[in-house]
Order: C-alpha cells, then sequence, then structure tokens
C-alpha cells in the first residue's frame, strides 16, 4: 500500500529531514540490529561470504561513489562542466599558494 503522505508531514517525520542528512536514521539503526541478529544466527561459510560482499563495498563501491558524488557535486556548484583542465589550473594554483608563489 503506498503512502498519501505530504511533503509536509514527510519533513516533519524523523527519518525526513534534510538537516540531519549524515545521522543515521532510526530506520537504519532498525536495520543494522536486524543484521547483526542475523550474523549471531550465521554459520562460518555465511559469515565468509558476507564479509566478502561487504569488502567488496567497502573498499570498490564506496569510494567510487564517492568520487563519483564529489565530481557531481563540483559540476553542480560550478554552475558549469568541471574538466580535467579546471582541476590541472586548480591544483597549480593550490600548489603556488603552498609554496608561497602565489599571493595570498
Amino acid at each position: 500500500m503506498r503512502s498519501k503522505l505530504g511533503i509536509r508531514q514527510l519533513l516533519q517525520h524523523p527519518e525526513g529531514g534534510f538537516d540531519r542528512s549524515f545521522e543515521p536514521t532510526v530506520g537504519e539503526h532498525l536495520r543494522l540490529a536486524e543484521f547483526n541478529n542475523a550474523l549471531d544466527r550465521a554459520g562460518e561459510r555465511e559469515l565468509r561470504e558476507i564479509a566478502k560482499v561487504m569488502a567488496k563495498q567497502v573498499l570498490v563501491m564506496y569510494p567510487a561513489a564517492m568520487r563519483f558524488l564529489a565530481s557531481e557535486a563540483a559540476k553542480n556548484l560550478g554552475g558549469y562542466y568541471w574538466g580535467e583542465e579546471h582541476s590541472a589550473r586548480m591544483m597549480e594554483a593550490l600548489s603556488l599558494k603552498a609554496c608561497g608563489g602565489g599571493k595570498a
């Protein structure tokens, strides 16, 4: 069944606030508790498989997702496409300033 909450009701929901985007939600805590309970019941073979999947997520997928999100944020903040030449110019400016060669 689909919820018929309006935007005001959604924003008032404890998990609907935009100002809490980096804080874990109640639902995320509940999912973690359920996951931990499932781990307590899992056998060694299942635990190894879970460890492999989680390692892939943490070591491969999350860094790739963060790079993508960072590049999208840079594009949105700049108001135009942020290409390689822009990155090179920014790094050059930062290195000149760090070395004392640029104006403060």
